[in-house]
């Protein structure tokens, strides 16, 4: 056996000898969130922007991306929901702004919702995906929430980081 030595490696497509094309990370961005700002939506059962968000822009129509998210949440009463999803869209969001585009998760409870009976409850949701958009336009994944009757849901609060990480995957 001998040794290959290189300085840099570039291409497109990597197959094994029989010919099976192995995909590859072409890009990964993140974002960390962890200020403690605190946003607590402002109206009840519908889905709002955190103001968390990161954009993309696919090298190929046919590129994939992993999405990786986690967010902490806070619920200060008893018997409700508070849930977190993701959308798709073209621009980023703002806090407690309205939503449009592609919503990535089911519409009643997102990802994952944390609920508690005694109020006061802190919890950590995480959500991953591997997304589709057949784009190379860039594409923002926003962060969005939504409490259930009138809960006292915080994003972002008492300083708990949130992430997301996105990789484009070769298609």
């Amino acid at each position: 056996m001998s040794d290959l030595k290189v300085n840099e490696i570039k291409t497109d497509i990597i197959k094994n000898q029989s010919g099976t094309v192995y995909n590859f990370i072409k890009q990964a961005v993140g974002d960390k969130q962890g200020t403690g700002t605190g946003v607590t939506p402002n109206a009840d059962n519908t889905w709002l922007g955190t103001g968390f968000g990161k954009s993309i822009t696919p090298s190929s129509t046919s590129s994939k991306i992993l999405i990786m998210c986690s967010v902490n949440l806070y619920n200060g009463n008893t018997s409700t929901y508070y849930s977190a999803n993701i959308y798709r869209h073209s621009a980023a969001f703002t806090a407690n702004g309205a939503v449009s585009g592609t919503q990535l998760f089911n519409d009643t409870r997102g990802f994952g919702s944390m609920y508690t009976n005694t109020g006061n409850g802190f919890e950590n949701i995480c959500g991953f995906l591997i997304d589709s958009p057949n784009t190379t336009s860039e594409i923002y994944y926003n962060v969005c929430h939504k409490r259930s009757g009138s809960s006292s849901g915080i994003f972002d609060g008492y300083n708990m980081d949130n992430t997301l990480v996105l990789l484009e995957v070769a298609g």
